[in-house]
């Protein structure tokens, strides 16, 4: 770390990959076990080193594929396979990864492109609405949002300032209230300039706050009505994380355009096929769609998901570990005052004290958890995490709690 720039390190937490891991547990150089609730911020969907993972990593045959140099390829402008036949490839490659998404999104959205990050799939989901409606318009977004880092991405950012302050950003964002159902009156422009709408289903680093129904309702309702592009960014609740497959399945809408990424190993616009181009070059990457090996482990993330049923897993652990973390006491309140989620996507706000300082004597006794917001600690698990480890969990919570007594 001598020469790495000052970013947003972790420094409790450094994960030694020469030693074992498995699912929520993994050790750091001094040999110390940790328990993980932070799961890389979503990446980690089915914990360390999974066997099928390590299988399709270590197969003599599918890891010479895996690690042909190069990996990462031009991959919008030259096809790869893995064997003669596609259909028996010996190796998933992007063109099975895109078969697996829509398999199992709505039948509406039937056209995707893969990128390398969720920074870059909200680029190229605003370049595709700017497209669409060719108006020059606004954009919208609501308070509280993150979606990405790149100056495009972060344009749309209003979790921290920090994120946003003297950097340039693109012209006519506007912003609304989040689970504000009147967002389109309130923002008094004419919704013919709209040029699309980009909402977190969950927001991440705003908070962790669901949107509410009424909300989501509203927002389909206005794009559907004004013809402008509804944007819903995945990136950190897709994937299963919420138990569905995708978070805005629990409001019973389909967005035109979907943002994925973390989970899927990659980052990926999937949407409605009237928003994507039909004239060649309007869109691509030189390493889009280009990571074999990524394309591949999305693929196995994916397909473990599904075989082990990890969605249903996901619905009944999170609500079993949110009963607990209720109940977790300190001094005379509970630790935590309000507790939301869905699925294996969990916020919880302290009662007092300082949110660091439980996150700090959380990682003093071998647990890793991270902060979201400005007052909130967020949990994310392994989708395939039981009942032990989220008592272990708690267990050091309630031991975190007795300082404070």
């Amino acid at each position: 770390m001598r020469y790495a720039s000052e970013a947003t390190y972790e420094e409790s937490f450094v994960w030694d990959r020469m030693l074992p891991a498995n699912g929520p547990w993994a050790h750091d150089p001094d040999g110390n076990l940790w328990l993980d609730f932070a799961g890389h911020i979503a990446v980690n969907a089915v914990g360390y080193n999974h066997p099928e993972i390590v299988n399709l990593i270590s197969d003599p045959i599918t890891g010479k594929i895996l690690t042909m140099v190069p990996d990462r390829t031009a991959g919008t402008d030259f096809i790869s396979a893995a064997g003669s036949d596609p259909l028996r490839s010996m190796a998933p490659m992007p063109s099975h990864l895109h078969g697996q998404l829509h398999r199992f999104s709505p039948e509406e959205l039937n056209r995707s492109f893969f990128v390398n990050s969720g920074a870059e799939a909200v680029e190229n989901a605003i370049k595709l609405a700017w497209s669409y409606k060719k108006n020059y318009g606004y954009g919208v977004t609501f308070a509280g949002a993150f979606h990405g880092r790149t100056l495009g991405a972060l344009s749309l950012n209003r979790s921290k300032h920090v994120q946003r302050r003297w950097y340039p950003e693109i012209p006519r964002i506007l912003t609304a209230g989040y689970n504000d159902t009147d967002w389109l009156k309130n923002l008094r422009v004419d919704p013919e300039e709209i040029a699309f709408v980009i909402a977190e289903p969950f927001q991440g680093e705003g908070g962790y706050i669901p949107a509410s129904q009424e909300f989501m309702t509203s927002l389909r309702a206005a794009a559907t009505k004004y013809d402008f592009p509804l944007i819903i960014d995945e990136i950190q609740a897709g994937i299963g994380r919420t138990g569905r497959f995708w978070c805005f399945e629990h409001y019973s809408i389909v967005p035109d355009l979907v943002t994925a990424g973390k989970a899927l190993q990659i980052g990926a616009v999937l949407g409605k096929e009237k928003y994507f181009p039909t004239e060649q070059g309007r869109i691509s990457g030189t390493w889009a769609e280009g990571n074999i090996f990524n394309s591949a482990l999305g693929y196995m993330v994916i397909k473990i998901i599904m075989e082990d049923n990890l969605m249903k897993n996901a619905d009944e652990m999170g609500a079993y570990f949110c009963e607990r973390l209720r109940k977790i006491p300190m001094s005379y309140v509970t630790m935590f005052n309000h507790v939301r989620g869905m699925g294996l996507m969990i916020g919880a706000t302290p009662s007092w004290p300082n949110r660091n300082e439980i996150i700090k004597e959380a990682a003093k006794r071998g647990l890793l958890i991270i902060g979201c917001g400005k007052d909130s600690i967020r949990f994310l698990p392994p989708l395939n995490v039981n009942k032990h480890e989220i008592d272990v969990c708690v267990e050091i919570l309630e031991e975190v709690g007795k300082i404070f007594l």
